[in-house]
Protein backbone atom coordinates (compact mmCIF):
# COMPACT_ATOMS: atom_id res chain seq x y z
CA UNK A 1 0.00 0.00 0.00
CA UNK A 2 1.07 3.35 -0.62
CA UNK A 3 2.26 5.95 1.86
CA UNK A 4 0.75 9.20 2.70
CA UNK A 5 3.80 11.14 1.03
CA UNK A 6 3.78 8.94 -2.30
CA UNK A 7 -0.01 9.12 -2.42
CA UNK A 8 0.56 13.20 -2.54
CA UNK A 9 3.33 12.85 -5.25
CA UNK A 10 0.43 10.72 -7.19
CA UNK A 11 -2.14 13.55 -6.74
CA UNK A 12 0.41 15.92 -7.59
CA UNK A 13 1.28 13.78 -10.59
CA UNK A 14 -2.50 13.11 -11.25
CA UNK A 15 -3.12 17.08 -11.56
CA UNK A 16 0.08 17.54 -14.00
CA UNK A 17 -1.21 14.80 -15.65
CA UNK A 18 -4.48 16.87 -16.08
CA UNK A 19 -2.44 19.94 -17.14
CA UNK A 20 -1.03 17.98 -20.19
CA UNK A 21 -4.44 16.15 -21.58
CA UNK A 22 -6.28 19.85 -21.44
CA UNK A 23 -2.83 21.06 -23.63
CA UNK A 24 -3.27 17.90 -26.07
CA UNK A 25 -7.11 18.56 -26.30
CA UNK A 26 -6.24 22.03 -26.86
CA UNK A 27 -3.94 21.28 -29.75
CA UNK A 28 -6.51 19.09 -31.50
CA UNK A 29 -9.22 21.53 -31.62
CA UNK A 30 -6.81 24.26 -32.78
CA UNK A 31 -5.13 21.69 -35.65
CA UNK A 32 -8.91 20.74 -36.58
CA UNK A 33 -9.95 24.50 -36.47
CA UNK A 34 -7.18 25.40 -38.89
CA UNK A 35 -7.38 22.90 -40.98
CA UNK A 36 -11.28 23.64 -41.32
CA UNK A 37 -10.14 26.70 -42.63
CA UNK A 38 -12.13 28.35 -39.62
CA UNK A 39 -9.25 30.55 -39.14
CA UNK A 40 -5.88 31.63 -40.00
CA UNK A 41 -2.16 32.58 -39.74
CA UNK A 42 -3.97 35.34 -37.69
CA UNK A 43 -5.14 33.07 -35.07
CA UNK A 44 -1.65 32.51 -34.05
CA UNK A 45 -1.06 35.92 -32.94
CA UNK A 46 -4.68 36.54 -32.22
CA UNK A 47 -6.55 34.28 -29.57
CA UNK A 48 -9.66 36.08 -30.19
CA UNK A 49 -10.40 34.68 -33.96
CA UNK A 50 -10.40 31.27 -32.50
CA UNK A 51 -14.02 28.96 -32.66
CA UNK A 52 -15.79 28.91 -28.87
CA UNK A 53 -14.84 25.19 -28.88
CA UNK A 54 -10.95 25.73 -29.04
CA UNK A 55 -11.17 29.25 -26.50
CA UNK A 56 -12.94 26.78 -23.99
CA UNK A 57 -9.65 24.28 -24.11
CA UNK A 58 -7.37 27.58 -24.18
CA UNK A 59 -8.99 29.15 -21.46
CA UNK A 60 -9.09 25.48 -19.61
CA UNK A 61 -5.06 25.06 -20.06
CA UNK A 62 -4.48 28.69 -18.87
CA UNK A 63 -6.40 28.32 -15.35
CA UNK A 64 -4.33 25.73 -15.07
CA UNK A 65 -1.52 27.91 -14.23
CA UNK A 66 -3.25 29.75 -11.75
CA UNK A 67 -4.91 28.03 -8.89
CA UNK A 68 -2.93 24.49 -9.38
CA UNK A 69 -0.34 26.52 -8.70
CA UNK A 70 -0.87 26.79 -4.68
CA UNK A 71 -1.92 23.70 -5.20
CA UNK A 72 1.83 22.10 -6.31
CA UNK A 73 3.41 24.42 -3.64
CA UNK A 74 1.62 23.09 -1.10
CA UNK A 75 2.50 19.66 -1.83
CA UNK A 76 5.93 20.64 -2.26
CA UNK A 77 5.90 22.10 1.42
CA UNK A 78 3.62 19.74 3.06
CA UNK A 79 6.44 16.78 1.65
CA UNK A 80 9.08 19.19 3.46
CA UNK A 81 7.98 19.88 6.38
CA UNK A 82 6.43 16.26 6.47
CA UNK A 83 3.06 17.06 6.89
CA UNK A 84 1.09 14.07 4.98
CA UNK A 85 -1.42 13.46 7.18
CA UNK A 86 -4.52 11.30 6.03
CA UNK A 87 -6.79 14.71 5.95
CA UNK A 88 -4.07 16.81 3.81
CA UNK A 89 -4.00 13.70 1.50
CA UNK A 90 -7.56 13.81 1.13
CA UNK A 91 -7.72 17.17 0.42
CA UNK A 92 -5.22 16.80 -1.97
CA UNK A 93 -7.08 14.35 -3.85
CA UNK A 94 -10.13 16.32 -3.76
CA UNK A 95 -8.37 19.18 -5.36
CA UNK A 96 -7.17 16.85 -8.16
CA UNK A 97 -10.97 15.66 -8.73
CA UNK A 98 -12.66 19.15 -8.61
CA UNK A 99 -9.79 19.94 -11.43
CA UNK A 100 -10.68 17.45 -13.63
CA UNK A 101 -14.43 17.70 -13.46
CA UNK A 102 -13.94 21.51 -13.58
CA UNK A 103 -11.92 20.97 -17.17
CA UNK A 104 -14.40 18.40 -18.26
CA UNK A 105 -17.22 20.93 -17.60
CA UNK A 106 -15.20 23.32 -19.18
CA UNK A 107 -13.68 22.26 -22.32
CA UNK A 108 -17.62 20.32 -22.56
CA UNK A 109 -21.05 21.81 -21.56
CA UNK A 110 -19.44 24.65 -19.84
CA UNK A 111 -22.30 25.06 -17.71
CA UNK A 112 -21.41 27.70 -15.40
CA UNK A 113 -23.06 26.60 -12.32
CA UNK A 114 -21.39 22.91 -12.41
CA UNK A 115 -18.02 24.87 -13.28
CA UNK A 116 -18.50 26.75 -10.65
CA UNK A 117 -19.31 24.51 -8.07
CA UNK A 118 -16.07 22.51 -9.16
CA UNK A 119 -13.71 26.10 -9.21
CA UNK A 120 -14.83 26.63 -5.79
CA UNK A 121 -14.39 23.03 -4.21
CA UNK A 122 -10.84 23.20 -5.41
CA UNK A 123 -10.05 26.45 -4.01
CA UNK A 124 -11.69 25.29 -0.68
CA UNK A 125 -9.34 22.44 -0.71
CA UNK A 126 -6.36 24.21 -1.22
CA UNK A 127 -7.45 26.90 0.92
CA UNK A 128 -7.27 24.39 3.83
CA UNK A 129 -4.64 22.63 2.88
CA UNK A 130 -2.41 26.08 3.28
CA UNK A 131 -4.03 26.87 6.62
CA UNK A 132 -2.96 22.99 7.89
CA UNK A 133 0.77 24.43 6.99
CA UNK A 134 0.14 27.76 8.49
CA UNK A 135 -1.12 26.10 11.98
CA UNK A 136 1.41 23.60 11.41
CA UNK A 137 4.58 26.15 11.05
CA UNK A 138 3.12 27.52 14.10
CA UNK A 139 2.79 24.75 16.77
CA UNK A 140 6.11 23.40 15.76
CA UNK A 141 7.67 26.91 15.75
CA UNK A 142 9.37 26.42 12.69
CA UNK A 143 10.70 29.68 10.93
Amino acid sequence: MATNPQLLVLAASAQALLTIVVLLVLGARRRTAYKAGKVGREAMLDDRVWPPYVLQASNNYKNQFEIPVLFFAAVATALAVQLATVVFVWLAWGFVAARIVHSICHCGSNKLPVRFVSFFASVIAVTVMWAMLATHALSTGST
